[in-house]
């Protein structure tokens, strides 16, 4: 199974199957500092060495109860830090019980329900936590706070399957933070939102995101955040099929947490790279990484078994002094002694299996995949052949429009223009006012015939894209809308040098063009952008705006703009996604495969 990360503001090294960022809480710490008010900031650092040194320093006894509440939410991050996490939790809460201050309620709440989350990749942080901790950020009116309360509530969304709902909290978060300049806050926000398009398979949006995203993070120059991003970004274009991309950006993901002594984090990344590697046909490199991952892997499980061996042997000592009997006890440990070693054969068997069934089930999807591509390589000459066909025959079209163009322009056009000078001749020299007046009548209706037909042979011969090729006209379209100072339209493009034929391009840019006058007339949207990417079989297109959006299959809001375009990408083999909302903008996925 392919592994993703999580990543959060206190423990970098928990390592799960989601790649949603807990955002990080920058504002819990009160104006005045006194010697235990440090702990708050500290916490939010992860400094945990003088963490310690604080509680070293402090007797408990001492202390009144709003600052023993500070001393035991330390002792609470210190236990948590090193994996004690039921000792880590009862800190905490009493934390909260002592507390008065509500900034220290929501941060013993909010480990909580972090140490909920951490102890399995299934479960759920409480609902009374959640709430609890929405009404204190909605008390404080701190949008800091706002947006880490209702983050639990879109990481429960994801867990239970819920990725709509889930978007439109993170879409939520998105919004306090643009409107409260929090940096940070936005950059994790929109890393979520990619990675919430990438669950739900809208991978054109997700790799926008994920670009977009990549780049705050490495003008910040944090190596660790690169590296998770580097993952990420790795595992969407396996999904896409750019594999060797992928592996590079593994293994420079790898490099730059080299030195920070994560062994998790650095074990999951070999697991990627082999994957990545065997995706993209290296498979002797897949092999070496497999076999540092197998041996990596190993040594954490022998740590693991060791400790629980620990823990066994501490819990007989314990019993061991309750007993009388010293026959009675010599018995009782040759008995438990055995079943521990049987339990532990048997759980060594089982996880030798799993690994094997494991390895012979991923041996079956490469072999299924490697199927799935040669029946798409067969279909796709088959639809390539099939659209040729359409290609010459609009070609053909062309051609003759342009013939009917040049007979109308040179002999149509030349034989009225000399009837038009013969009657003006003759007007010329006419004395009677009654045929005078017949004579200018003919002129005007010749004169209004050979208009029509010099304006049928123009249209005739122009050509939408002639000059400026599909990228030139919609930035001309786009500068042309943008002067109207009503709604600003960007264009961004890759990968489309080359790959388009003439018929294609004069497709999508109709596509482009109603989309535009869709948002335009009904949107009422300050801004859009039209976003196009070639890939090795198809190019995507996505036009989205910030307007009020549309309920879906809602005849007041559909008509015949959206059944033509839906139509136009019918014809082309394409496929078409409507992602839209009441108030909250409207985002359009379109895929056409490559003629």
């Amino acid at each position: 199974m392919i592994q993703l990360f999580t990543l959060n503001n206190r423990s970098i090294t928990r390592f799960v199957y989601t790649i949603i960022i807990l955002l990080t809480t920058t504002q819990l710490v009160d104006a005045q500092v006194k010697p235990l008010d440090s702990v708050m900031n500290l916490l939010n650092r992860n400094e945990i060495p003088q963490l310690r040194e604080i509680v070293k320093n402090n007797d408990v006894k001492l202390l009144d109860d709003n600052d023993k509440a500070l001393y035991v939410l330390a002792t609470g991050g210190i236990k948590y830090a090193v994996d004690d996490f039921e000792n880590a939790y009862k800190d905490l809460q009493q934390a909260k019980s002592l507390s008065s201050n509500k900034r220290v309620i929501f941060m013993a709440n909010d480990y909580m329900m972090e140490l909920s989350n951490s102890t399995s990749e299934l479960h759920v942080a409480p609902e009374s936590l959640m709430e609890e901790n929405l009404a204190i950020a909605t008390e404080l009116n701190d949008p800091a706070l706002l947006i880490k309360s209702k983050f639990y509530f879109m990481f429960k969304d994801i867990q239970m399957g819920n990725f709509k709902n889930a978007q439109d909290i993170c879409y939520e978060m998105r919004k306090i933070s643009i409107e409260n300049n929090l940096r940070q806050e936005l950059i994790d926000t929109e890393f979520n939102l990619g990675t919430l398009h990438y669950y739900q398979s809208r991978n054109d949006s997700a790799l926008f995101y994920y670009e977009k995203n990549l780049a705050d993070v490495v003008a910040k120059k944090d190596t660790f955040d690169i590296a998770v991003r580097l993952n990420n970004l790795a595992m969407l274009q396996m999904a896409i099929g750019e594999n060797q991309a992928a592996v590079d950006n593994l293994i420079k993901a790898k490099v730059l947490i080299e030195d920070k002594n994560d062994k998790e984090l650095s074990v999951g990344l070999l697991r990627n790279i082999a994957d990545a590697q065997t995706a993209a046909g290296n498979y002797e490199e897949a092999i070496n990484y497999y076999n540092q991952f197998i041996s990596e892997e190993d040594s954490l499980e022998r740590t693991t078994i060791a400790q629980n061996l620990k823990e066994l042997q501490t819990k007989y000592e314990t019993a061991e002094k309750d007993l009388e009997n010293a026959e009675l006890i010599s018995k009782n440990l040759t008995s438990e002694n055995r079943i521990y070693l049987l339990l532990f054969i048997l759980a060594c068997i089982i996880g030798l299996g799993t690994f094997i069934l494991n390895r012979m089930r991923q041996k079956q999807r490469l072999l299924a995949a490697q199927a799935e591509v040669q029946k798409q390589r067969e279909e796709k000459l088959l639809r390539d052949q099939e659209l040729a066909g359409i290609d010459a025959m609009i070609t053909g079209q062309e051609k003759e429009r342009k013939k009917i163009a040049q007979d109308l322009h040179d002999d149509i056009g030349s034989s009225l223009t000399t009837a038009r000078m013969c009657i003006e001749n003759v007007i010329g020299k006419s004395d009677q006012v009654e045929n005078k007046k017949i004579l200018e009548n003919a002129y005007d209706l010749l004169n209004d015939t050979y208009t029509k037909v010099r304006n049928i042979s123009h249209a005739q011969k122009s050509s939408v894209l002639s000059s400026h090729g599909l990228i030139g006209t919609l930035e001309q379209l786009a500068g042309r809308i943008n002067a109207g100072k009503s709604i600003q339209v960007e264009v961004v493009h890759h990968g489309l040098q080359g790959n388009l034929s003439n018929s294609m391009e004069l497709g999508l840019f109709r596509i482009i063009q109603e989309l535009l006058n869709n948002t335009i007339k009904h949107a009422q949207a300050q801004h859009a952008s039209i976003i196009l990417t070639g890939y090795e079989d198809h190019v995507s297109i996505m036009v989205e705006d910030d307007g009020k959006g549309f309920v879906q299959g809602n005849s007041s809001h559909t008509g015949t703009g959206l059944d033509s375009i839906h139509t136009r990408v019918q014809n082309l083999d394409g496929t078409m996604e409507i992602d839209t909302k009441l108030e909250r903008g409207t985002t359009i996925n379109i895929e056409i495969p490559f003629v």
